[in-house]
This record gives C-alpha cells, structure tokens and sequence, in this order.
C-alpha cells in the first residue's frame, strides 16, 4: 500500500519530469534558449504549467494556448509570471511581451487576447478615440462562430467589438512578427511564435507547435490590397486552397471567398488568412 509520502513523491517525480526545463528549451522542440524583452509588471502571452505539463508528455500530438499573465521576473532562459492565486514560469521561446504603452490607430491590427473570453488574439481597431485602449473585433475568431457575446450578449462572437485594457496590447506592423501569419507551402497558416535565427516557432493548427525554416515560409501580409473577383490563396482548416473573392469589408478586416471547385458557399475569411499568391 502506498503512504501518502510515496504517493506524494510520485506526483511530484511526475510532475518534474514534464514541467518547463529550467535551460530553457522546449520539449520536442529542436531550438535554443532564448533571452526575452519582457519587463516586470508587464503582460506577457505565455503557457502555464498545466498547459506545458500536459503538451510535453505527446509534443506531437498536444497543443498549447497562450494566455495573458503579467510578468513577476523576467529571466535570460525563462520568465516568472502571475497566475490567478498563484505564479508559473515558462522558457523565453513561449514568451511573448506585451510592452506597455501601446498606442493604436483605426485600422491597426495588433496582438492581444481575448479579453472577455481567452487566448491570445489578432485583432483589429474599429475605434481609436482613447488609442491606449482602442475598441477592436477580434480577427482569429471565425466571423460565423454562433457563439454570443458582448454587451447585449447577443452578438456573434467574431463580430462583436471590445475595449481593450491599457498596455495589453502590440501593434503588428512587420513581417515574421511574434503573432502574425504565415504560409509555409500549401500545407498550413500559422502563428509566428518566435524567430531564432534561420528558424520559426509555429502555433499551428489546434496550437500544435511545429519548427519550420524561415527560408520556406512567406509571411501572411496582415493588411492585404486585394479586389472583388481576384483569385487568392485562402486558409481552408489547416491548409491553404485557391479561391475568388466575392467581397471585403476593410473596416473589420474581412475577406468573403468562394473555394475553387467547393461549390458557391462563401466563407468570411480574417486578414492574414489571404494572400495573392504563394
């Protein structure tokens, strides 16, 4: 029969043999240690014990979500953080600062989380009166999501509009930029979670981290010049198809296309998600 002290050194045995390495490498992931710009007090995207812990047993089969914490330490290889009633610590590499003092324009589209709901989030500005705390629609929550929210709690979830806190937020205004999109051949569009050297760190579909050369990715253009009637490559679940746009609506950064030989049902597409060509 086992004491509680055996049982109790089981569990802990078990817990250290997957939780976030304190050298700062990630499991299944073939990069090094990497320093971050995060500050104390600030917010961070990252991935809590619970997450790691349960990724790092299957690498190849677990996804993540990066949630909003605010920053206790940062450090060269990892970075404490707060987490309700408690703190986590998680390698630089799944670290993605937040700076404050983040300012917004009308059209901006910029990395946060969704702040009525969870996990990190494009979005873009619909309303910049207070551009420290700009009103936003969330871009990677599918337009059609029949989930409701906002004020009247009546409004789709992908369409409805949010004031963000002060200093939780980035603009994301260059390419390969930790947030945005980008298309590595025709097999998928994901999430740039950092570049090391010649390398990215993906979130892909389902938040599978994946590592692919820099060399064969393009980046998704996160505000794209495109026209009624083109011919595009679009996002299809986790890969990439040809398809012809039927309308774009700028203001709320959507894309409404039509697949290539998938009938006449349109698809309302986000920013970054389209592209002319691959």
């Amino acid at each position: 029969m086992l004491t509680r002290l055996t049982l109790a050194t089981i569990l802990l045995t078990s817990a250290a043999a997957t939780a976030a390495p304190d050298d700062g490498t990630v499991a299944g992931i073939d990069l090094p240690a990497a320093d971050t710009a995060a500050k104390k007090d600030e917010y961070v995207l990252s991935v809590n014990k619970l997450m790691y812990d349960r990724y790092a047993k299957a690498p190849d089969k677990e996804g993540v979500i990066f949630y909003a914490y605010k920053v206790i330490e940062p450090g060269a290889k990892t970075t404490k953080f707060k987490t309700p009633g408690s703190e986590d610590s998680a390698p630089n590499l799944l670290v993605i600062p937040l700076p404050k003092g983040g300012k917004a324009k009308v059209g901006d589209i910029i990395l946060t989380w969704w702040q009525s709901g969870s996990g990190m989030k494009r979005a873009i500005v619909m309303d910049a009166k207070d551009p420290t705390r700009p009103i936003v629609r969330y871009l990677d929550i599918d337009y059609d999501n029949p989930a409701t929210g906002g004020k009247d709690r009546k409004t789709p979830i992908g369409q409805m509009e949010e004031q963000l806190e002060a200093d939780s937020f980035v603009k994301i205004d260059k390419p390969f930029q930790a947030g945005s999109t980008v298309a590595c051949g025709k097999t998928s569009v994901d999430n740039v979670i950092r570049v090391s050297g010649d390398k990215l760190l993906l979130a892909g579909f389902a938040g599978r981290l994946v590592v692919r050369p820099k060399a064969e990715c393009v980046a998704m253009p996160q505000k794209p010049k495109l026209k009624v009637g083109q011919k595009i490559q679009a996002k299809w679940v986790s890969t990439i198809k040809p398809a012809t746009i039927t309308k774009i609506d700028p203001k709320i950064g959507r894309v409404w296309v039509t697949y290539d030989g998938m009938g006449k049902d349109e698809k309302a597409l986000a920013y970054g998600h389209v592209i002319d060509k691959l």
